[in-house]
């Protein structure tokens, strides 16, 4: 009985470590602590971010060196030179005075020689002529092309022409035609002149030249002068068709264009009473101009013409129709010292 209780007794427990066994498994248990924690006094630490990293500033890597084809010789580069600075623009080139004594040599006087110290101003003012766009014996003291140089070669003979390419020859050959410009370029007194032309395409005058007669008369003159002289052969058939005085006041019923202008400068104190031209054997009706018949268009034109004349003992003697090419031309002018003939030939 005794034994019956016992067995009894140590099977209870064994089912009893069983139960509490199988209690501890499951974490039924008092104070046991079961799983993962889910509150806590201490926060758990917030999990790192998930997103796009920082972003790093990575400098770019240098450029491969190129490399040239093996077949290929690079040529050498050769280093640009440097442009030098442009020059100051030269100043106006005084002109050759050829053209003058070319005229001179015609009258059988004496050539003269460029002054290259007036030269300048000569060439200053026929560039104010240009770009002013006018002709005169002045400049305008407001106008900014005005210079100082230019005022010293102003009252010389100017000559302006809407023709860009008039230069020195033209100019000059104007002079010769001209019959109160003609005496004062072929005075025997002259010994000095001095020339300047300049060109602008921008305005009406376009070409001007300038010469200065009048500072150079320090000789001592030897008359009579004859234009052409004896024996030469003259380029010049026509007379200038815009000479300042205009002689035709002094030639009623002259039509222009007027044959080249012949001249006698015969010095002071001797006068010219008439005068008679042949072309090729026959006599041809001609204008006389001296300084004690000349009639121009106003008071002050007449002043000027016949000071002009009256300076040399000029007469000159306008054909009423251009002299003919390879015309034989012979001229004779009654002075007050006796009569003066001579020929010429025109080219």
């Amino acid at each position: 009985m005794i034994r019956r209780a016992v067995l009894a007794l140590l099977l209870f427990a064994a089912l009893l470590g069983l139960g509490v066994a199988g209690l501890w498994a499951a974490g039924w248990l008092p104070g046991q602590r079961s799983g993962p924690e889910v509150a806590s006094s201490t926060p758990a630490p917030s999990p790192e971010p998930v997103g796009v990293p920082p972003t790093v500033v990575v400098p770019p890597l240098p450029a491969p060196e190129p490399v040239p084809p093996e077949a290929a010789t690079p040529e050498p580069i050769s280093p640009t030179p440097a442009t030098p600075p442009s020059p100051p623009p030269a100043p106006t080139r005084p002109f050759a005075i050829t053209p003058v004594n070319a005229v001179r040599a015609l009258a059988g006087v004496a050539a003269v020689t460029g002054e290259p110290d007036w030269a300048e101003g000569c060439a200053a003012h026929a560039r104010y002529l240009v770009r002013a766009d006018r002709g005169e014996h002045r400049e305008d003291p407001a106008s900014p092309h005005r210079t100082a140089a230019g005022e010293t070669c102003a009252d010389g003979h100017y000559f302006v022409s809407s023709q860009a390419d008039s230069g020195a020859e033209r100019a000059v050959a104007y002079w010769a035609t001209g019959a109160f410009h003609l005496p004062q370029l072929i005075d025997p007194r002259l010994t000095r002149v001095a020339l300047g032309v300049a060109h602008d395409d921008s305005g009406t005058v376009q070409s001007a030249a300038v010469l200065d007669v009048r500072r150079g008369l320090e000789g001592t003159g030897t008359y009579p002068v004859r234009f052409p002289a004896p024996g030469r052969v003259s380029p010049y058939t026509v007379a200038a068709t815009s000479e300042w005085p205009d002689p035709t006041p002094s030639c009623p019923g002259s039509v222009a264009p007027l044959g080249a202008p012949v001249a006698l400068l015969l010095g002071p104190d001797t006068t010219v009473r008439d005068a008679a031209l042949n072309v090729n054997g026959r006599p041809v009706t001609a204008c006389l101009l001296t300084a004690q018949t000349f009639q121009g268009s106003s008071e002050a034109d007449t002043r000027v013409g016949r000071g002009v004349l009256a300076a040399q003992g000029s007469a000159v003697l306008l054909p009423r129709r251009p002299l003919p090419a390879g015309a034989a031309v012979r001229v004779s002018f009654v002075t007050s010292a006796g009569r003066v003939s001579w020929a010429f030939r025109v080219r």
